[in-house]
């Protein structure tokens, strides 16, 4: 078995076995399904959504996709900016760090308030929970710039933005790709916070009214849908690393 046959197949196999532990759990202990419904009522749960758990999940998508974007749009250069001047960071760091600090469930029925109940206040909401580990990890990928390189760049004849783009950058790949795997999970975190506190439609919100209505199938099956939502996301942020960066992926295994 090939290592890429082995991190699809053994991941499957210990999927199922707990998918079947737990639906046996269930019969055997004859736990309400109130408490904790097997994954057959989960099924069924999502079942009766008919095709509205794909339009719900649509939406949430959406607002996570877009958040996302925003996240990297106002990440990446921030993270750039706070690493290569001392005054930048000694100014604007230590602010960013303060307002991250902030729960994102707090502040949400606040940016409500503020905003508005529409798309807008939810993007705001993906935004803000995403965008910070980005921009720590595009931070800490310049900063780890060996000074050799640099060296080598002045030397060249680089101009500073010159040597940030060229060697700074370039290394900080591998740093700022890890931020992305970890932003683009929160930021589903951060849809389903704004899909609580402001929202008709979207997995989220399938969740608290399903809850509403003791319905705790659907809602798991919702929560489902979600987990998906994530590790796709998770997996396809990979894909983009290894396919179109696969040159910064340091101590590739070739076994």
């Amino acid at each position: 078995m090939t290592p890429t046959q082995r991190r699809i197949i053994l991941p499957i196999i210990a999927l199922i076995l707990l998918l079947a532990v737990w639906q046996l759990a269930c019969w055997a202990l004859k736990i309400p399904v109130y408490l904790l419904p097997s994954p057959i009522d989960i099924y069924f749960g999502g079942a009766r959504l008919g095709t509205g758990i794909f339009s719900n999940t649509f939406a949430t998508l959406k607002t996570i996709l877009i958040g996302f974007l925003l996240s990297c749009l106002v990440g990446i250069p921030l993270g750039v900016a706070v690493s290569v001047n001392r005054l930048t960071s000694e100014a604007i760091y230590p602010l960013i760090v303060f307002l991250n600090a902030f729960p994102t469930v707090a502040i949400a029925p606040i940016l409500v308030v503020i905003f508005g109940p529409d798309e807008t206040t939810r993007l705001i909401i993906v935004t803000l929970t995403a965008f910070f580990p980005i921009m720590v990890a595009t931070a800490t990928g310049i900063m780890d710039t060996p000074d050799e390189m640099m060296d080598l760049a002045r030397v060249a004849g680089a101009s500073p933005l010159r040597a940030v783009i060229t060697v700074r950058l370039p290394h900080a790949v591998s740093f700022i790709f890890g931020g992305l795997r970890v932003g683009v999970t929160v930021a589903v975190i951060g849809a389903v916070v704004a899909e609580f506190v402001n929202a008709n439609r979207g997995l989220g919100f399938l969740v608290t009214s399903s809850t509403a209505q003791f319905a705790i199938p659907t809602a798991m099956a919702c929560v489902v849908m979600l987990a998906l939502i994530s590790v796709i996301l998770y997996e396809l942020v990979n894909v983009i690393h290894r396919t179109f960066f696969g040159w910064s992926i340091r101590g590739k295994s070739n076994d």
